[in-house]
């Protein structure tokens, strides 16, 4: 199956990875300079999430970075990559190109066109996503959608815990951006700021959710690590 990621499927990811899920594919001033020139911008080649000869960008790095804040550094070579960065699978929930999402109604257009990311979660079941950007936590939720998440995940088990802090970086409070937790049955979900969209987030109120967020990748992590290892025993 032909799934609308960006990363390379393999045995760490294809079942309870942690899914990084976008709104939509960006649209940069520099991309439409190479479509009009005719240059062909598509990549076949694909890896793991964190690679950086693969798809060297400021959102994906933006969010590599994030994590390096809440205590994962992620490798950036092939040669020194192991089983956490190649748990992760990036994708988005639309399969439309914008430079940026102010024209759209996120919520609606997530339910109306959701068949593609459905179909990415009923293939890899992912156990932990981290959505980027709330509307994508909202259409997930939504009425609309609840048979057929439910089926794949779950029910979920838990309201949605939206928190945000005071953050005072040399007598200056930070802006505050919300985060958002969330559990299914069979998931766990973080709602994250846009990681290119949500101008002024600093580094230091990222980093401020550390302990939130790692009590969140922890125990997927533990569970997965040990799924992986009882595979290769059977192989």
């Amino acid at each position: 199956m032909n799934l609308p990621v960006h990363t390379l499927i393999g045995p760490e990811n294809k079942s309870g990875a942690l899914l990084l899920c976008g709104i939509n594919h960006g649209y940069s001033k520099e991309d439409e300079r190479l479509d009009v020139a005719g240059v062909d911008r598509s990549d076949p080649y694909k890896s793991f999430f964190s690679d950086r000869a693969v798809n060297d960008y400021k959102y994906r790095n933006t969010l590599v970075k994030w994590f390096s804040l809440w205590g994962y550094e992620l490798e950036r070579t092939i040669t020194k990559a192991g089983q956490f960065e190649r748990s992760i699978v990036q994708t988005n929930w639309l399969q439309s190109c914008s430079g940026n999402v102010r024209d759209i109604n996120v919520r609606q257009a997530c339910i109306d066109d959701s068949e593609s990311f459905l179909m990415t979660c009923e293939s890899l079941k992912p156990g932990l996503i981290f959505f980027v950007g709330s509307n994508l936590l909202s259409a997930f939720m939504s009425r609309e959608l609840s048979a057929r998440i439910d089926a794949i995940f779950g029910s979920p088990i838990s309201e949605t815990k939206w928190l945000q802090k005071d953050v005072i970086n040399n007598g200056k409070a930070r802006r505050r951006f919300k985060f958002g937790f969330q559990k299914y049955e069979k998931l766990s979900i973080v709602s994250l700021p846009h990681a290119t969209g949500s101008a002024g987030i600093a580094d230091d109120y990222v980093s401020s959710f550390k302990d939130e967020i790692s009590g969140v990748i922890e125990p997927w992590w533990a569970g997965h690590k040990a799924r992986l290892a009882r595979a290769d025993k059977t192989h």
